[in-house]
């Protein structure tokens, strides 16, 4: 048995009174979660050369797969990146998927994100250009071995109403995609990967004239999608509240009341717990925020972690999945990358991990969805994927 010192006791009793003291003491910060992360590498895509970068991740139909693309070494006027993905069996051993992009933005596109549904990935990818420099969206679906580019009217992503084009989401029913247009919130539906359904000026998302809001993701709770986002009136537009809307059927939509409080609120992704509750992870005043969603509805807003006190870009949520070691945030505080993980999406615990790449155009940090955990990161130096096994307390 260790015993303790004079010396020791002494100094217990100087903390023990140094507790009844009056100063306001730190709240004792929770053991981060440890996990064993082994580093498997990607191969360089067939074509021209150039360093890899990654952008998304997830489990679908045999295997995983990552999405991204290449940064040329030697671009031309007209094309600097190509689209590229990778599929593993068993997370340890990746080969390059082709992507055959038929269409001019499609040859040239970031491959930004994607989602499963039925055993089937379908990708939404997006490069700037064109004469204002927009982000020219276009989505991409497995084809055989390849990933093949979607045909679709500039209209269909852009045009005179368009905002901007978030992540895709997977469900039982097919894909969602997120996004704004000039009415509000809109999203891109298809149970088929090869073309999407628009839904603009939806009355369910169409703001009110007074109220505008911004959508930022989306996920199946069960039964239905739901889209976060946030909103705020006339004359309150430095205090935006959470927001919510839900659908049957990803075309008719609803909204749906959430709790808000003191100071600027926004909720950028959700995902369906193991216990069948909804758990919602955006931004509370200078803190992250989770929302819960149960049979009584939304539950009020718990804090943790902190958001930088200077910026190198802007602070929010990157990704947020359920896994076998509880949901998992992955969070840019504006300064770098961190991971976080709940249980009951109430209490959170940071998790150790490889790479906290700084907040930077090019930089990110996912944490993918499926049965066991994957994480990708990206500081400008290629992309990384590492497989995780927990380690028990």
């Amino acid at each position: 048995m260790h015993r303790r010192t004079p010396a020791a006791l002494a100094a217990i009793g100087v903390l023990a009174l140094a507790g009844c003291t009056d100063e306001p003491r730190e709240p004792a910060r929770p053991e981060p979660v440890r996990v064993t992360w082994v580093e498997r590498q990607l191969p360089p895509p067939d074509g021209a050369p150039g360093r890899t970068v990654v952008r998304d991740a997830v489990q679908c139909g045999d295997g995983w797969w990552v999405v991204g693309a290449v940064f040329l070494d030697r671009p031309s006027e007209t094309r600097d990146t190509r689209p590229a993905a990778w599929f593993s069996a068993d997370r340890g051993t990746w080969r390059s998927v082709p992507v055959e992009a038929r269409t001019y933005w499609g040859r040239r596109a970031i491959l930004n994100s994607v989602a499963c549904s039925r055993g089937r990935v379908a990708v939404v990818g997006a490069r700037s250009g064109g004469a204002h420099g927009n982000p020219r969206v276009t989505t991409f679906h497995a084809e055989g071995e390849s990933l093949v580019d979607v045909r679709a009217v500039f209209t269909q992503y852009g045009g005179v109403s368009a905002t901007n084009v978030g992540p895709i989401a997977g469900g039982p029913t097919g894909w969602l995609i997120t996004g704004n247009r000039t009415s509000g919130p809109g999203v891109w539906w298809t149970d088929d990967p090869r073309g999407f359904t628009r839904v603009e000026a939806e009355p369910g998302l169409t703001d009110d004239g007074d109220l505008e809001s911004l959508a930022q993701g989306a996920g199946w709770a069960g039964e239905e999608w739901v889209v976060v986002g946030a909103g705020a009136r006339t004359g309150r537009h430095l205090d935006p509240d959470p927001l919510a809307w839900t659908s049957p059927d990803g075309l008719t939509w609803t909204p749906e009341e959430m709790p808000a409080a003191e100071g600027a609120e926004d909720i950028h992704r959700v995902t369906l717990l193991d216990d069948g509750r909804l758990l919602a992870v955006g931004l509370h005043e200078g803190r992250y925020a989770a929302w819960v969603r149960d049979d009584d509805g939304w539950g009020d807003a718990v804090s943790f972690g902190e958001v930088a006190q200077e910026w190198r870009g802007a602070p929010y949520v990157a990704s947020l999945v359920t896994t076998p070691a509880g949901a998992l945030a992955s969070v840019s505080t504006g300064d770098h990358y961190e991971l976080w993980q709940t249980g009951d999406g109430r209490d959170w615990r940071r998790v150790d991990v490889p790479l906290e790449p700084q907040t930077a155009g090019d930089h990110t940090l996912v944490v993918a969805a499926g049965e066991d955990l994957l994480l990708v990161a990206d500081a400008g130096d290629g992309g990384h994927v590492w497989v995780g096994e927990p380690i028990s307390p």
